[in-house]
């Protein structure tokens, strides 16, 4: 199977940066739409297209940017593990998976307040966007999906059920893990 499958459950952080996407996308359509008209009835002229081309700049950057936001979290496939952050994705092959841990989500090289989702490989430990909430005062990083308690441990065991289906031969289908 090469369709990527998200692990972590989706939540609050999707339904607000997808609804951002939905405004964003509507925005984008009426700047186009009014270029187009005013390009069809000659009205735009060149300070016009200059301000109508930064908009649209902008509308893209912001568009990309809220996507990414909307897509970052720990996704599966027969292939490997794949971790998307907003400014980066990296994808590990199940051949050097050795594991999945909770420690401390690292925010300019200091722990920070929450616990992160580690991929532990044969080439080191790659931090998830994925953290586990916690009410501790602290330094936070708000850079992908926070879960709760329960749900960051069932995605947990999600992880290790899928490596272990992997690493034993059971590939095209995936792991289920009980509540």
């Amino acid at each position: 199977m090469r369709r990527w499958r998200r692990v972590d459950p989706w939540g609050a952080r999707q339904v607000v940066t997808g609804f951002m996407v939905l405004v964003g996308s509507t925005m984008t359509v009426f700047v186009v739409v009014t270029v187009g008209r005013g390009l069809a009835e000659g009205r735009v002229d060149a300070n016009a297209a200059l301000g109508l081309t930064g908009a649209l700049l902008f509308l893209g950057l912001w568009l990309t940017f809220v996507l990414r936001m909307y897509l970052a979290g720990i996704y599966v496939n027969d292939e490997g593990v794949r971790l998307r952050h907003v400014f980066r994705t990296r994808t590990l092959p199940w051949s050097e998976v050795t594991g999945f841990e909770a420690r401390p989500a690292l925010l300019l090289g200091g722990p920070t307040g929450r616990d992160a989702c580690w991929v532990l490989t044969t080439d080191g430990a790659f931090e998830s966007a994925v953290q586990r909430r916690s009410r501790t005062a602290s330094l936070r990083k708000n850079n992908g999906p926070v879960l709760s308690a329960d749900d960051f441990a069932r995605m947990l065991a999600r992880l290790d059920a899928e490596r272990a289906a992997h690493r034993y031969g059971q590939r095209g289908g995936s792991a289920s893990v009980s509540r």
